[in-house]
């Protein structure tokens, strides 16, 4: 899967189960444009929720 600050609406349909485990119980979030992750490397900026 690539990084979830680079998904499009479009691809969200084919990629809806992944991104939900993902996002369920997020580390980390992007600087850029706020989204949630679980893992660091999903995020094209990764900040630590700290």
């Amino acid at each position: 899967m690539k990084k979830l600050c680079k998904i499009k609406k479009v691809e969200f349909d084919s990629l809806h189960k992944k991104i939900y485990k993902e996002i369920k119980k997020p580390k980390f979030y992007c600087k850029k444009c706020l989204r949630v992750a679980k893992h660091a490397k999903y995020l094209c900026s990764a900040q630590n929720f700290k």
